[in-house]
């Protein structure tokens, strides 16, 4: 089945274009061919207009920057293959010069307008042209097809992914410039299937005149919805399916963006108290000296008396250094400074840690573990101990996800 899709010539990248005649002359043409010219005409413009669009250049722009900024990290997740996907069929899209030939065939039937009106004679594409254009549309249709199943498969695994409380901003990137896709090639895909039928009628008016088919071994479908198959009745159906809600996703959301009025009292004090740090933080940066300008500092007098760190002593040479380290005055001072120093590091594992740390290994389950490490962030975050709360926040995106795999039912 998959080799009889390939060899169908509207699945091909390139279709050659036909070697004969581009146009044929048409001594007296009928109402029914001027009628098929223009609304031909008029299809060709709309899909021109999307294909060209600029926030559509913009959006493809933005999908290979992020593609490409997040290669090393995101190479085997699967919201990033789906986004994978997702290119392929814009360049696979972009290889077919589908704006090329439909622009090509609007210029053919646009140059019979800048003829006068007293010759009677109609300049129309010859057949072969006609049908080259033909089946570029059924293969567009197809590939935009599988172009926007890619971008609904890549929008659930990205909700998905946001389940997991990682990457959250690039995660909500993702969805808006998939659902973005999905919305302007949906609007392309409706035009084209718009296009074939008056296109397939003016097909038929140039084979009545001088029949020569290209496309021998190929019967072009009267109607392109049944030629789509089940795809579009699903993609372009009444109803719209029901909004999948991936559990959790929906209350971090709300977290994330809820207005101030609709948060709880507790986020309401977080927040007045990062306010008023912010604003003692200003007030501090407002009363300090400005580096920018120079300092006038005083003068020393001789009524002042120095200090005791002097510099010189750093540049002489310390003499009978052997006998100092052998001598027991030595060895007691360093011994203090061992004693000291083990005590300083005994001082830095305050009460709070060590209930910390005895609560931790008394966890059973992922979920109670993520609870434990979550508590310890913020209390370090709270005393400034960054390195700390780096280091357990890497802990808890691998405890994060173990607590997912361990709620499906493993052990």
């Amino acid at each position: 089945m998959a080799a009889a899709t390939r060899q169908e010539p509207w699945n091909r990248v390139r279709i050659p274009q036909a070697g004969n005649s581009s146009t044929l002359t048409v001594p007296d043409p009928s109402a029914t061919l001027d009628l098929c010219t223009a609304a031909v005409l008029k299809g060709c413009h709309l899909v021109t207009k999307s294909l060209k669009s600029q926030t559509l250049d913009v959006e493809v722009d933005v999908l290979c920057s992020v593609l490409y900024s997040n290669h090393n990290r995101l190479s085997r997740h699967k919201p990033h293959l789906a986004l994978r996907q997702v290119e392929q069929c814009l360049k696979r899209l972009k290889n077919m010069n589908l704006e090329g030939s439909i622009e090509d065939l609007s210029q053919l039937l646009s140059a019979n307008e800048t003829q006068s009106g007293a010759t009677k004679n109609c300049a129309v594409p010859s057949q072969p042209v006609v049908e080259v254009v033909l089946m570029k549309v059924l293969g567009g249709c197809k590939l935009l097809l599988r172009l926007l199943d890619c971008c609904c498969k890549a929008f659930r695994l990205t909700v998905k992914h946001l389940g997991l409380q990682e990457f959250i901003i690039l995660n909500l990137v993702m969805i808006g410039l998939v659902s973005r896709l999905w919305v302007l090639h949906k609007e392309l895909l409706r035009r084209l299937i718009s296009l074939y039928e008056p296109l397939l009628g003016l097909r038929q008016e140039v084979s009545r005149i001088q029949s020569m088919p290209y496309f021998k071994d190929f019967s072009f479908p009267s109607n392109v919805t049944d030629f789509l198959g089940p795809p579009y009745i699903e993609l372009f159906k009444e109803k719209t399916p029901a909004a999948f809600a991936t559990k959790g996703v929906t209350k971090l959301l709300n977290k994330l963006f809820l207005v101030k009025e609709q948060l709880p009292k507790s986020n309401e004090d977080t927040l007045d108290r990062i306010s008023k740090i912010s604003e003692q933080r200003k007030s501090n940066l407002q009363s300090g000296v400005d580096l920018g300008q120079p300092v006038r500092m005083s003068k020393k007098t001789r009524n002042e008396k120095p200090s005791g760190f002097d510099v010189r002593a750093f540049c002489t040479r310390l003499r009978n250094k052997a006998a100092q380290e052998t001598s027991p005055e030595f060895k007691c001072s360093q011994s203090k400074f061992k004693t000291s120093k083990l005590s300083s590091q005994k001082l830095r594992r305050a009460p709070w840690a060590n209930n910390i740390v005895q609560r931790i290994r008394m966890t059973k389950t992922f979920a109670q573990l993520s609870e434990e490490i979550q508590t310890a962030v913020v209390l370090c975050r709270s005393r400034r101990l960054k390195a700390q709360a780096a280091y357990l926040g890497s802990k808890l995106l691998k405890s994060n996800r173990l607590r997912h795999v361990e709620a499906q039912g493993y052990r």
